[in-house]
C-alpha cells in the first residue's frame, strides 16, 4: 500500500473520529442517566425519581421545598430548551441572541409594548408565603441543573451560540401570562370583524351575518369608527407571524372537557376526560409528572417553567379545563392634547372642559446581536399600553392613538390557585382554590371521590357598557370597565340532575345571564357531538371516554352535506354521480380511508371563496378566514339564504347560490384530480391530512431562502417528527385543525389527552403527542406519537406499588451536597 493511500486512509479515519466525537457531545452528552446518583446543593433531604418507561418522572421528597427543587431540576433536564426560548419570548430578546434582523427587533418591540415581562415582575409582589416558597425551591432546582451541566447542554444552544438564562420565580409568572395570551383570541376576531364593517358595504356586512350582541349603542358612530381598525391589522400579522416562528399556530385554542357523575359509570364513581387543543410543536407544551409529599400524591400535566400540576388528580379529585373563550381584551381610541402630545384627554367633561393625563413613558434598549443597540419608548394610557405605536399609520389615526387593555395585565394569582387545587382534600378546598386565578379564562372541569362533579368558570372578566367588539372613546370615562364580575356570579355548574357536564368552547349561558362573557364561542359541532354521546350511554367506562376523545365525527358536515346534495341532485347540466356516490354514503367521520372527507373539504373551501373573496378583497378575505371560527359560522347560515354574496362580480350573469355549490364542486374535483391522481381511492384523507411535529424556531428559520443546508438537515432530519397522517377535523371532538391558506396540514389538535376515574386513584390514562424529553436523541423524543395517532393511551400512576407492577422503572437520586 503506497503512501499516499495510509495517508488518506488515516485523514479519513481521524475526520470520522473527530465527527464521531463532536456527535456524542453534541447529541449523546446530554442525555440523562435515568439511574444516577447526584450530588446537589440546596436539598435538604435525598429525593428518589423514579422514571417509568415513558420517561415521566415520580418524585418522592421528604419535604416541599426538596419536591419543587426536584420538579425544576427535572423540567431544566428535559426541556431547558423550550424554558429558553420560551423566556427570550416573554422579555422580546430575540435580537439579542438571534442576531441583527429587523423582524426580529420587530418581534422584540411588539413583546415589549404588551409586556409579559412588566406584569410578570408585578405578580411577583402579590405572591403569598406559599407560593413564594414554591417558585424559589423550583428556581433553585432548574439553576442546579444549568450550573451542573455547563458542558451537556441541548443541541440548540449550540446551534444558536446561546447560553441558558438563570431562572427566577419572575420567569415562571411569565410562563403563566404567555399562556394567557396564547388562548386569547377573542381580539382577533374583534379586529377582522371591525376590519370587515368598515370595508363592506352594510348590506353586504349584514348578508355576511356577522352576529353583534344586543346591547346599547355602539361606541362609536360609523364615521368616527372609519378606518381606525385598518391600524390594528398589523398587529394582528405580527401575531400571526410569531405563532408560525414558535409553532403555536391554530385558532380553535380551546379544548374538549366532560365529566360524569357515578350513575353513569360502571364503576360507580364519576368519570372525567380532558383534552386541551393547542398548536402542535416538537417537544409539545406538557411535561408529565408525579408528586408524591410524604405520602401525598399528585399527578399529571405540567408546562416546563411553572411548579405546578395544571390538569391532574391527587388522592381525592381530578379536574381538566377548557378555555372560556371569554373577551377579556379591549381596544381605545385615545385623543393626544394638540397643544402638548405628552397627555391625553381622560374625560370630556359636560360643561365643556376637558380633562388630560400625561403618558405614562417607559424606554427600553433593545440590544442586538452584531449590530447597534436599539431604544425603544413604550407610552401608556389609563387603559394599557399605545398599540399604534409600534406601526404608527398617521393618515389613518391622524392626531389619535390605540390602547389595549388586557385583564392580563390585573394582578391575579394563579400559582396561589394552583398551588392550592393541587394539594386540596375535598370540594371545599377546591372551590377556596378559584377566586384568585383570573388569566387565562378558563372553565376547570371537576370530579371527586365523594361522587361531586362541578364545572367553575373562572376569569378576571370586565364589565362593560356599550357594544363589547368596536372600538372604545377613551375620552368617555363610561365606555371605560366598570369593574369586574363578581366571582360568586361567574358560570357554575355543580352536581346536575342529569348526571354529565360537558363544554367545549360552547357558548356558556342563556340570554338571561346578567353580564357579556363573549361572541366568538367555536361553532357547536364538536359540543353537539360530545352531548349527543353523553345522552346515549348509561354505563361509561375508560373505553368510552377513549373512544369519543378520539371521534373524527363532523356534526357541521352532517348538516351542510344533505343541502350540497339537494342541490346537485337538482341540476342537470353536469354529471356529479361520483361526488354524490361518496357523499351519500358518507358517515361523516373523518377517517384516514375516507374519499368523501377529502371531497367535502376540498368543495367547502372552495364554496367559501367563490362565494365571497370578490366582495370582500384580497386582503379582507385572508382576514376572514384565518380565525376558522368566522368562515364556519358565516358560512353555515349564508348557505341557508339567497345572499347576493354569492353573486360573482367579475362576470355579467348573477349567480346564485345553486351556482356557487356547481361551480365548487367542479373545482374540488378538479383540485382533487390534478393533485392526488384521476382515481377516487387515491383522493383518501390520509393522503392530504397530514401533521408534521416541528422545532419552534429552528423550523422557520431553516425555511429561510439562505438558511444553511446542515440547519436544515438538522431541522428536518433530527428536530423533527413526520409527517404522519392524521384521523381528524377541526370540526370533530378529535380537533385536527389546519390553516385554510395553507390546507391541510394540521397544525392544532390534542395536546395531551388525560382520562381519570375516580373510583380508582392509583392511577389515569393519558397520551401525549410527542413525548416528555426534548432531546432528539432520547428514546422519549416522540415516543408516544402512534399511540396519540391511533387512538391509544397509557397508564399514569400515581401509587408506587401500581408503578413498579406496571411498568419498567430506573431510579435516580438526587442527594444533599456537603
Amino acid at each position: 500500500m503506497n503512501t499516499i493511500v495510509k495517508l488518506l486512509i488515516f485523514f479519513l479515519i481521524l475526520f470520522i473520529g473527530f465527527a464521531g466525537i463532536a456527535f456524542y457531545w453534541t447529541f449523546y452528552k446530554p442525555l440523562p442517566d435515568y439511574e444516577d446518583t447526584i450530588t446537589l446543593n440546596g436539598l435538604s433531604e435525598t429525593v428518589d425519581i423514579h422514571w417509568d418507561d415513558s420517561g415521566v418522572p415520580h418524585i418522592y421528597a421528604q419535604n416541599e421545598s426538596d419536591l419543587y427543587y426536584a420538579l425544576g431540576y427535572v423540567h431544566a433536564q428535559d426541556r431547558l430548551w423550550q424554558m429558553t426560548l420560551t423566556q427570550i419570548m416573554a422579555e422580546g430578546r430575540f435580537a439579542e441572541f438571534f442576531g441583527n434582523d429587523e423582524e426580529l427587533i420587530k418581534l422584540d418591540t411588539y413583546q415589549r409594548t404588551l409586556g409579559f415581562w412588566k406584569i410578570a415582575q408585578q405578580l411577583v409582589d402579590t405572591l403569598g408565603q406559599d407560593e413564594r416558597r414554591v417558585l424559589n425551591a423550583y428556581s433553585n432546582g432548574v439553576n442546579a441543573f444549568i450550573d451542573n451541566n455547563s458542558n451537556r447542554l441541548p443541541v440548540e444552544f449550540s446551534l444558536a451560540g446561546i447560553e441558558p438564562l438563570e431562572w427566577t420565580p419572575v420567569r415562571s409568572l411569565a410562563v403563566s401570562r404567555l399562556m394567557g395570551w396564547e388562548l386569547n383570541m377573542s381580539w382577533w376576531s374583534e379586529v377582522t370583524y371591525q376590519y370587515l364593517k368598515e370595508n363592506l358595504p352594510p348590506q353586504q356586512f349584514d348578508q355576511l351575518q356577522l352576529q353583534y350582541p344586543n346591547s346599547a349603542p355602539t361606541s362609536l358612530d360609523d364615521e368616527e369608527s372609519m378606518g381606525f381598525s385598518s391600524a390594528l391589522m398589523p398587529m394582528l400579522k405580527q401575531e400571526i407571524h410569531k405563532r408560525e416562528l414558535l409553532e403555536m399556530e391554530g385558532t380553535h385554542v380551546g379544548s374538549n372537557a366532560w365529566v360524569v357523575d357515578g350513575s353513569l359509570t360502571e364503576s360507580g364513581y364519576p368519570l372525567l376526560a380532558g383534552d386541551p387543543h393547542l398548536g402542535l410543536d416538537m417537544p409539545g407544551k406538557w411535561y408529565e409528572v408525579h408528586l408524591n409529599l410524604n405520602g401525598r400524591n399528585v399527578s399529571g400535566a405540567t408546562l416546563a417553567g411553572v411548579p405546578a400540576v395544571i390538569i391532574g388528580q391527587n388522592d381525592h379529585m381530578a379536574w381538566s379545563f377548557t378555555s372560556i373563550m371569554s373577551d377579556d381584551t379591549d381596544f381605545f381610541l385615545e385623543q393626544q392634547d394638540p397643544e402638548d402630545r405628552g397627555r391625553y384627554v381622560v374625560d370630556s367633561l359636560s360643561n365643556g372642559e376637558i380633562a388630560f393625563e400625561s403618558f405614562e413613558k417607559v424606554r427600553e434598549i433593545i440590544k442586538v446581536k452584531d449590530g447597534d443597540d436599539r431604544s425603544i419608548e413604550i407610552r401608556y394610557t389609563q387603559h394599557g399600553p399605545v398599540i399604534s405605536d409600534i406601526y404608527p399609520v398617521p393618515e389613518l389615526t391622524g392626531d389619535k392613538l390605540i390602547s389595549m387593555q388586557w385583564t392580563g395585565f390585573e394582578l391575579t394569582n394563579e400559582m396561589k390557585s394552583l398551588y392550592n387545587i393541587n394539594w386540596a382534600e375535598n370540594f371545599q378546598d377546591f372551590k377556596d382554590a378559584l377566586p384568585s386565578f383570573g388569566v387565562p379564562g378558563l372553565n376547570f372541569m371537576y370530579g371527586d371521590v365523594e361522587g361531586n362533579i362541578a364545572m367553575y368558570s373562572v376569569a378576571k372578566l370586565p364589565i362593560r357598557t356599550g357594544d363589547p367588539i368596536t372600538l372604545r372613546a377613551g375620552w368617555d370615562p363610561d365606555q371605560n370597565w366598570q369593574g369586574f364580575i363578581p366571582f360568586d356570579e361567574l358560570p357554575r355548574v355543580i352536581n346536575p340532575e342529569d348526571g354529565w357536564i360537558a363544554n367545549a368552547n360552547n357558548k356558556l349561558t342563556t340570554g338571561g345571564y346578567p353580564y357579556y362573557i363573549a361572541t366568538f364561542w367555536e361553532p357547536p359541532s364538536r359540543i353537539e357531538r360530545i352531548e349527543q354521546i353523553l345522552l346515549n350511554n348509561e354505563n361509561f367506562s375508560y373505553r368510552d371516554f377513549e373512544s369519543l376523545q378520539n371521534d373524527s365525527y363532523s356534526n357541521f358536515a352532517a348538516k351542510l352535506t344533505p343541502i350540497i346534495l339537494e342541490i346537485l341532485r337538482d341540476q342537470d347540466a353536469y354529471n356529479f354521480d361520483l361526488p354524490i356516490s361518496y357523499l351519500e354514503n358518507w358517515n361523516f367521520e373523518y377517517s384516514l380511508s375516507s374519499t368523501a372527507a377529502s371531497i367535502f373539504d376540498t368543495f367547502f373551501l372552495n364554496f367559501t371563496e367563490n362565494s365571497l373573496k370578490d366582495d370582500l378583497s384580497e386582503i379582507a378575505y385572508e382576514n376572514f378566514t384565518h380565525h376558522e371560527n368566522i368562515p364556519v359560522r358565516t358560512m353555515t347560515s349564508l348557505i341557508d339564504s339567497e345572499s347576493t354574496l354569492f353573486d360573482d362580480k367579475a362576470t355579467e350573469k348573477i349567480e346564485t347560490r345553486e351556482d356557487m355549490v356547481i361551480k365548487s364542486m367542479q373545482d374540488a374535483i378538479l383540485f382533487l384530480s390534478d393533485s392526488l391522481g384521476s382515481e377516487p381511492y387515491e383522493w383518501r384523507w390520509e393522503q392530504l391530512h397530514t401533521i408534521t411535529f416541528k422545532p419552534p424556531f429552528f423550523a422557520q428559520a431553516s425555511e429561510a431562502p439562505n438558511a444553511p443546508s446542515t440547519l436544515k438537515m438538522i431541522v428536518n432530519n433530527v428536530l423533527s417528527k413526520g409527517p404522519y397522517e392524521v384521523e381528524s377535523h377541526g370540526m370533530s371532538v378529535n380537533n385536527g385543525q389546519y390553516r385554510w391558506d395553507q390546507p391541510f396540514e394540521m397544525i392544532l389538535g390534542a395536546s395531551i389527552r388525560r382520562i381519570s376515574d375516580l373510583s380508582d386513584m392509583s392511577r389515569s390514562k393519558s397520551v401525549l403527542p410527542t413525548g416528555q424529553s426534548g432531546n432528539p436523541l432520547s428514546r422519549h423524543f416522540g415516543d408516544q406519537t402512534d399511540r396519540w395517532l391511533n387512538g391509544e393511551y397509557r397508564w399514569l400512576y400515581q401509587d408506587s406499588t401500581a408503578l413498579f407492577e406496571g411498568s419498567d422503572v430506573r431510579t435516580m437520586q438526587l442527594v444533599p451536597g456537603g
